[in-house]
């Protein structure tokens, strides 16, 4: 159901229609068509970089008004965003992506300095991708858990040796001997060469 106005016969909104895009939008877009091709060629000649930031910064330079025109006004044009992509300096991922570092399980188990560069370390970080970085951390974690084994193995062979030395100790004073002595005799070191 359509609603008519005293001020509009319902018939005439095509004419309305064709009136507003004639007049406010067919302009705007052809401005922003120029504004786009003289900042463009303007960047380019420069040889500065073309992005779409460069373009929105130097059509505030160009444009008598200051304005200048926003990304989306870009983005939204068709002919402006063709005449922009055919410029800009940046291309996109064409499937090829830097690999960046290796990962290796030697680069997990490699002894860290306490006092490396930090900001290098995050920065080799930042350039690996994703799935290096799961690899690299699953390494470090492995790495992680076999030193953690290995010390808890120690720590119970150290506890072994401890329990068993408090044994003798207490089967020496249950014997009345001087445990002092029992080294020396054990080890044949007289008390006179200490």
């Amino acid at each position: 159901m359509s609603h008519s106005s005293p001020f509009r016969p319902a018939n005439d909104e095509s004419s309305a229609h064709s009136w507003l895009q004639e007049k406010v939008y067919a302009p705007k877009r052809q401005r922003t068509v120029a504004l786009v091709t003289r900042s463009v060629d303007a960047l380019v000649q420069e040889k500065q970089r073309v992005s779409l930031a460069s373009v929105v910064a130097k059509s505030k330079e160009l444009d008598p008004t200051g304005l200048g025109i926003s990304e989306s006004a870009i983005l939204g044009n068709d002919e402006a965003r063709a005449y922009y992509e055919r410029h800009r300096s940046w291309w996109g991922s064409r499937g090829k992506r830097s690999k960046g570092i290796k990962p290796s399980s030697e680069a997990a188990t490699r002894p860290m300095k306490i006092d490396r560069d930090l900001a290098r370390a995050r920065q080799r970080h930042h350039q690996m991708g994703k799935a290096e970085l799961v690899e690299r951390l699953l390494s470090v974690e492995q790495a992680y858990a076999d030193h953690q084994e290995r010390w808890l193995q120690q720590q119970d062979e150290v506890l072994l040796w401890r329990l068993r030395a408090e044994a003798a100790l207490a089967r020496l004073k249950e014997t009345g001997q001087d445990p002092r002595e029992a080294q020396n005799e054990k080890g044949k070191v007289s008390p006179t060469a200490r």
